[in-house]
């Protein structure tokens, strides 16, 4: 790799931060940093601004570490962070996925769009000391340990129009507790047509469910595609309660834990708005 040029001033591709470095130069280093370190003979995962500017300046570059992250900076380029993504194996996904759209975009007003899911595994965690508040320059503090009392799952339901949660917790999890979700639905819309958005969990394609169904000709249920979660609105939804209410939350027990998710449920549904 060429030394850079010392004489040509400013980085016109990626900013002016680099004052030292011509344009090309600036894009050789970020060439450099979309390669993977192991491909360079670096047994790292990835780079960091020290170990990219040790790379650099074994190949001849006159550079400082600063002047890489500098670089990086302004080539929006982030080596230390990663996001997760999954490939769906579904043959049908687009039929799965065109059919949720349609039911998300072409339901008629008059018929109820609901989402349904469990949100599994929600541990009463009970911090053994409270929290210190945070101060000015301080976060707050929070006690490493915790006392665990139990797991709930949330049962959830959420309408898409009217941007409602609702639900109730359950020790269990299994088909008849979905078919006792299906219930309440059922109970919260006494008339008119409907729609069901869920997964393909087996829990929810047991005999006990297509039974249910059948007897409810006036809901028809529609899978989302395998990996595809995003599909359902609810995830989104149980993603916020988790942020808000779970994450941090500190739970005497699984009652107080309840007590907890059925008070934000109502809080939010009093401001809750569909999503855009």
């Amino acid at each position: 790799m060429p030394r850079p040029s010392q004489q040509t001033r400013g980085c016109p591709t990626v900013g002016t931060s680099a004052l030292s470095l011509s344009g090309a130069d600036c894009a050789k280093v970020v060439a450099e940093a979309c390669r993977k370190p192991s491909d360079l003979g670096v047994p790292v995962t990835h780079w960091s601004g020290t170990l990219l500017g040790d790379h650099l300046r074994s190949e001849g570059w006159e550079i400082s570490d600063s002047s890489v992250r500098r670089i990086l900076k302004d080539a929006d380029l982030q080596p230390h962070r990663q996001k997760m993504w999954l490939s769906s194996q579904d043959d049908e996904f687009r039929t799965k996925r065109d059919e949720i759209l349609h039911v998300y975009y072409d339901t008629p007003v008059n018929e109820h769009i609901i989402c349904l899911d469990e949100k599994t595994g929600i541990q009463a965690l009970e911090r053994r000391y409270a929290d210190i508040a945070m101060m000015p320059g301080q976060p707050i503090r929070r006690e490493f340990e915790y006392i665990r009392h139990g797991t709930l799952a949330l049962m959830g339901a959420f309408d898409v129009r009217r941007g409602k949660l609702f639900g109730f917790a359950s020790c269990d999890h299994d088909s008849q507790t979905f078919v006792d979700l299906l219930n309440v639905v059922d109970i919260s819309y006494p008339e008119g047509c409907g729609h069901f958005i869920m997964d393909n969990l087996s829990a929810h394609d047991t005999d006990d469910v297509l039974d249910w169904l059948d007897a409810h000709p006036r809901w028809t249920r529609h899978f989302t595609p395998k990996h595809a979660s995003w599909l359902n609105q609810i995830e989104c939804m149980f993603g916020i309660l988790d942020r808000r209410v779970i994450a941090r939350g500190s739970f005497t027990s699984t009652d107080n834990l309840c007590d907890k998710l059925y008070e934000y449920m109502l809080w939010h549904n009093l401001t809750g708005q569909p999503f855009n």
